[in-house]
C-alpha cells in the first residue's frame, strides 16, 4: 500500500470517528433538551389548570379575590399526584413593589439547596409562581439505557478502528517484509545458479579443461557444491513453510553436546573458508541430554552461523554448555555488531531482519532465529537474548535434560 493512500485512510478513519462521536453527543444533548422542555410544558399546563381551579376564570377581570395560598398548594399537589409526578414543590405569591416583583408569600418544601425549575403565571396584578425540582437527574436516569448503548457502540467502533489500524500497519509491515524477502531470496539463489552455470559453460566451451581430470573434477566439485548450497536454501525455506502446518516429528535420543558442536563448527569452517574464524568453547565434560539430535544441530548451526554473518573482521565466537539439575543450558556469544534494544523483541519473528546497515552485506531470509525459537519451544525449552550495538550478542538456550 502506498504511503499516501495509507495516510488518506488513516485521516479518513480519524475524521469518521470524530464525526460519529459528535453525532452521539449532539443526539444525546438534543434528546435531553426535548425531554426537559416537555416536562416544563407539562408542569406549566398543570399549574395553569390549578390556578383556574383556585381563582376561577380571570380572563378580562381587573380585580381578583384570591383565597389562602394553602388552597393553591393543595390543588397543585393533587394535580401532580394525578399526573404521577413525584417532586418537591413550592408555591409563591409575588407583587410588584418599586417596579420589581417581590415574594410576599411562600408555601411548600424548601428548594433552596436543589436545582430547580420555575413556572410563572400572572393573575393581574398578582403573579403566582410554582417552583419544582429540576428533572435533570430523572431525565438522565431515563436516558441511562440509551447512553450506555451509545457508549458501548462508540467503544466498539473505537476498538474496531484500532484493530483496523493495527491490521493496516501489519499489512504495511508484511508488504515491506515480502519485498525484502523476495529481494534476499532472489539475490541468494542467483549466486549459486550463476556459479554452477559458469562452471558448466566452462566445461562445455573449453576442451582443455574438460579433458583434464584434475581441472574437470575441480569444476564438477564446484558445481556440486553450489547445487548443494542451492538445495540447502530451498530446503530451509520449504521447512519454514511446512513447520507451520505440519511440524516435523521429533525423535529424542541421548546426545553429547560436544559431538554436535564439533560437527557444526567443522561444517561452518568449510562454508566460511574465506573468513577468519576464532571459535572457543567451554563445555562441561560428558554434558549429555535427551533431545532430538536434528533439532539441536539446527539450533546450534543457525546460532553460530548468525554470529559469523554479523561479525566484522575476525569472527570471535564462544560456545558454553553445562547441566544443572534437570536442565541443560548452552549459549552462543559473539563480539559482532549487536542488535538495537528496540529490535531485540522482534528478532525471533518470522522473516524479520534487523535494520542495521551491516545487513546490506549479509544476506538472509529472516527465518533462522524464528526456526531456532520454534525448535527450542517444541523441545520444551526457552531462549533468551542479550545484545548491545558494537558489543556483540549472546543467545542462551535452556532445554530439559531428560526430554
Amino acid at each position: 500500500m502506498k504511503r499516501s493512500r495509507f495516510i488518506s485512510l488513516f485521516v479518513l478513519a480519524i475524521l469518521s470517528m470524530a464525526l460519529l462521536a459528535l453525532v452521539e453527543v449532539v443526539w444525546s444533548v438534543r434528546s435531553y433538551r426535548e425531554m426537559r422542555d416537555s416536562y416544563k410544558r407539562q408542569i406549566a399546563s398543570l399549574f395553569d389548570e390549578s390556578i383556574w381551579q383556585y381563582a376561577g376564570d380571570v380572563a378580562g377581570t381587573k380585580s381578583v379575590n384570591l383565597g389562602p395560598l394553602e388552597g393553591l398548594y393543595a390543588i397543585v399537589g393533587e394535580q401532580l399526584r394525578t399526573s404521577a409526578i413525584e417532586t418537591r414543590f413550592t408555591v409563591e405569591l409575588l407583587l410588584p413593589i418599586n417596579g420589581e416583583l417581590k415574594v410576599v408569600s411562600c408555601l411548600g418544601d424548601s428548594t433552596e439547596s436543589l436545582r430547580t425549575l420555575s413556572v410563572d403565571s400572572s393573575v393581574s396584578p398578582v403573579t403566582l409562581r410554582l417552583i419544582v425540582e429540576d428533572p435533570h437527574s430523572k431525565i438522565l436516569a431515563s436516558m441511562r439505557g440509551m447512553i450506555i448503548i451509545s457508549l458501548l457502540t462508540t467503544l466498539l467502533l473505537i476498538f474496531t478502528f484500532i484493530y483496523l489500524l493495527r491490521t493496516l500497519f501489519r499489512a504495511k509491515t508484511l508488504e515491506h517484509i515480502r519485498r525484502d524477502l523476495t529481494h534476499n531470496i532472489t539475490h541468494e539463489l542467483r549466486t549459486p545458479i550463476a556459479a554452477a552455470r559458469a562452471a558448466v559453460d566452462t566445461l562445455r566451451s573449453t576442451p582443455l579443461i574438460a579433458n583434464s581430470d584434475t581441472l574437470r573434477e575441480e569444476y564438477l566439485a564446484m558445481t556440486h557444491s553450489e547445487l548443494e548450497r542451492l538445495g540447502v536454501m530451498v530446503d530451509s525455506i520449504l521447512r519454514s513453510s511446512l513447520d507451520d502446518e505440519e511440524p516435523t516429528r521429533l525423535r529424542p535420543e541421548s546426545v553429547q553436546i560436544q559431538a554436535i558442536v564439533d560437527d557444526v563448527l567443522s561444517s561452518l569452517r568449510l562454508k566460511y573458508s574465506s573468513r577468519q574464524l576464532d571459535f572457543s568453547s567451554d563445555i562441561a565434560e560428558n554434558t549429555a541430554m535427551w533431545v532430538d539430535r536434528a533439532s539441536l544441530r539446527i539450533i546450534l548451526l543457525n546460532l553460530v552461523d548468525n554470529s559469523i554473518k554479523y561479525s566484522e573482521g575476525v569472527a570471535k565466537i564462544k560456545i558454553v554448555a553445562s547441566s544443572k539439575d534437570d536442565k541443560t543450558v548452552f549459549s552462543v556469544e559473539d563480539e559482532g555488531v549487536g542488535i538495537d534494544q528496540r529490535e531485540q523483541k522482534r528478532v525471533f519473528d518470522k522473516f524479520y531482519r534487523v535494520t542495521s546497515a551491516y545487513r546490506q552485506t549479509s544476506q538472509g531470509y529472516g527465518i533462522g532465529l524464528y526456526h531456532v525459537r520454534t525448535l527450542v519451544e517444541r523441545n520444551g525449552g526457552s531462549i533468551e537474548l542479550w545484545s548491545a550495538p558494537k558489543r556483540g550478542t549472546k543467545i542462551t538456550v535452556t532445554l530439559p535434560k531428560y526430554g
